[in-house]
């Protein structure tokens, strides 16, 4: 089922006893069953938590099928990449649906086309589920974003948090892990202290390397520090130059129709006055085919990286980024 269906169950109390959480979303997986716990009023003493290699079906097993005599609950989280054979996720599920004391959520961060037999699974018994989280939009990224930081405490303007979020390539559980170092300011977050605190020495800005590669500047020293700093990888590398083009098409597309630009009409949201007025300038360099050029060229290099195997990836992307700046 949908995110949005499951959240419906919680309100109504509704809660199944056997869940399978995953997808595209590490944030929201994190967060959904934060929540389902919050709703079940979940003490310490009631759960096991097996990570990763943690779990053995002996041991789940054992903890499900634990009748209580006072009450308690065995309330069983899995939080691993790997998938669980499907035989031993049905006895432990048909355990959970036949012991009232007994509850499964099982968070699965692995490939989401690897969870499908899984699904299977939950999906025939009568009292589970599955959730699968999808990439939120911008809009619904940056509205849970700042409901985060406004439940922890830290004050920060919209601009800030649209910033910080395209500094981590649009990965909700990056920009999370930023905000108690943010915090540490004590007021309200600005767009130059997401430049001062989150880039940090020595590391790359993603709209700085990228606007270097756009104007045919020597970004290789860049790019060597961007493939070592943590939470940067070649695909990562490719599908945020990707978004970055796609909204300077949009600005151009949009300014050749009208004549001027107008940032929330074209992305659906505001951006910082400076910001796009850069995006309007970059956008208006690059004419239709060339746009073409660039964007099949970085649709082609990622699909290369996700499917060809044994291949140097770092050498791969870089011959791609050469070959990019030679189309401009």
């Amino acid at each position: 089922m949908y995110k949005r269906e499951f959240e419906n169950l919680l309100k109504s109390k509704k809660i199944p006893k056997a869940t399978l959480f995953y997808g595209a979303c590490t944030y929201q997986n994190e967060l959904l069953c934060d929540q389902t716990l919050k709703a079940l009023d979940v003490q310490s003493d009631e759960k096991l938590l097996l990570y990763y290699d943690e779990y053995t079906f002996s041991t789940a097993k054992n903890f499900v099928s634990q009748s209580s005599l006072f009450g308690d609950r065995n309330i069983l989280i899995i939080k691993t990449d790997k998938v669980i054979p499907a035989k031993e996720l049905d006895v432990l599920v048909s355990l959970c649906i036949k012991n009232d004391s007994s509850y499964l959520f099982y968070q699965y961060f692995g490939d989401d086309k690897k969870a499908t037999p899984m699904t299977k699974v939950f999906d025939k018994k009568g009292d589970a589920a599955f959730v699968r989280f999808f990439k939120a939009d911008y809009n619904d990224a940056i509205s849970m974003l700042l409901l985060d930081a406004q439940n922890k405490g830290l004050s920060i303007n919209r601009y800030a948090m649209q910033h910080l979020y395209m500094v981590h390539m649009e990965d909700l559980s990056l920009c999370i892990n930023e905000f108690e170092k943010l915090s540490l300011l004590g007021r309200e977050i600005q767009v130059g202290d997401i430049d001062t605190l989150v880039y940090g020495l020595g590391s790359v800005s993603m709209d700085g390397f990228i606007a270097k590669l756009l104007e045919k500047k020597d970004f290789k020293e860049d790019f060597l520090r961007m493939i070592e700093s943590d939470g940067n990888d070649e695909i990562r590398i490719v599908n945020a130059i990707t978004n970055y083009l796609s909204q300077l098409f949009l600005f151009h597309a949009y300014i050749k129709l009208n004549g001027s630009f107008d940032a929330k009409a074209i992305l659906g949201y505001p951006l910082p006055p400076k910001l796009a007025e850069q995006r309007s300038t970059q956008s208006i360099k690059i004419d239709i085919k060339t746009y073409k050029l660039l964007l099949n060229l970085l649709l082609e290099t990622e699909y290369k990286l996700k499917k060809t195997p044994n291949i140097d990836k770092n050498a791969l992307l870089l011959s791609c980024l050469i070959k990019l700046q030679s189309f401009l």
